[in-house]
């Protein structure tokens, strides 16, 4: 009996002919899957869960089809990590032609019955407009594998050339990728957001290189401070950031600036203010730890806001110098208006 998979690759060392036949009860495609972080379960499938024999034999034939047929400019083969999404995407379809039908013989489907099931998909109104019409464009399917079925597929192509409308979405197949035809925006809200992302190119964008350049420097030398005093003992490398810190504080005093803030309490986290009930985004520690040479991702421990770090000469400061937000050296350019 054939594979399950007839030409697909699989890991190394692995027979072919060990591999789920056609006529199992359950197939899993396993050994063809590469991807460390793909879920393993999605490459199997248990017909053996089906009541019906013609719902089961369709369903076998026309997944067998999907996982080693390509159609040229329609559609490309199901990678084996697909199989269990688009076995029950069409196990429902079919199931539901039986209900109203009596039994699976797709010949004999007309438009009408798909649209009572598109319908049918539409009125739960838990299910969003999008997963309505990857559930509808599995249909299409049936007629495009239509010769690859024992039973025959959809005799016509459905909702008149491979486009799946579902609550106002829409996704068609063109060259094998989905197109999406939802409507367009107004002019009144596209025209400011076409503006603005030119202005992104045009403007912002030496602002954004300048900045990742400065990024960059920063983490070199960090990256070259933590390697020249990998072999240090922890007291001497955290008075040497201690040093580094009390350096970049007083720079900013030299120029006139201040303490580097975030620039919105991303995380949740605030510091207090100066006023009373007043606060701020907290102290841009990130930054901080650059100028000192320390990398919290691999050594939390010199944290400079952990009360065994620097927090009282942080503190100390802003008391002298303030708050601004940001901190890079970069000056944003001015803009137009």
């Amino acid at each position: 009996m054939r594979p399950a998979l007839l030409t697909a690759s699989l890991a190394e060392g692995f027979d072919r002919m060990r591999l789920s036949r056609y006529g199992d009860a359950q197939w899993d495609l396993t050994p063809a899957v590469f991807r460390g972080n793909a879920p393993r379960s999605h490459a199997s499938c248990d017909f053996a869960a089906i009541e019906h024999d013609d719902v089961r034999e369709t369903l076998r034939a026309f997944l067998h089809a999907r996982l080693n047929v390509d159609i040229p400019g329609r559609r490309s083969r199901i990678p084996p990590t697909r199989l269990r999404t688009v076995f029950h995407h069409a196990r429902r379809f079919l199931e539901f032609v039986r209900l109203r039908r009596g039994a699976v013989d797709l010949p004999r489907v007309e438009q009408a019955l798909l649209d009572d099931y598109a319908r049918t998909l539409r009125d739960d109104r838990r299910r969003q407009p999008a997963a309505v019409a990857h559930l509808l464009d599995v249909v299409v399917d049936f007629h495009l594998y239509r010769e690859r079925l024992p039973r025959g597929g959809l005799g016509f192509e459905p909702w008149g050339g491979g486009a799946a409308t579902a609550a106002g979405f829409t996704v068609a197949r063109v060259g094998g990728a989905v197109e999406n035809r939802t409507p367009r925006m107004p002019e009144a809200v596209i025209t400011p957001l076409l503006a603005w992302s030119l202005r992104y190119v045009t403007q912002f964008s030496h602002d954004i290189f300048a900045a990742r350049a400065e990024l960059l420097a920063l983490e070199a030398r960090r990256d070259a401070l933590r390697a020249g005093e990998a072999g240090l003992a922890d007291v001497e490398r955290r008075r040497r950031h201690r040093d580094r810190l009390a350096a970049y504080f007083d720079r900013l005093r030299r120029e006139g600036r201040s303490v580097p803030l975030w620039t919105n309490a991303h995380n949740g986290v605030v510091r207090d203010g100066p006023g009373d009930g007043d606060t701020t985004p907290p102290v841009n520690a990130h930054l901080l730890h650059l100028h000192m040479g320390v990398d919290v991702q691999v050594e939390p421990r010199f944290h400079v806001m952990l009360t065994t770090g620097e927090p009282a000469i942080v503190e100390q400061a802003i008391g002298a110098l303030g708050v601004e937000t940001g901190g890079f050296d970069t000056v944003p350019s001015a803009g137009p208006d």
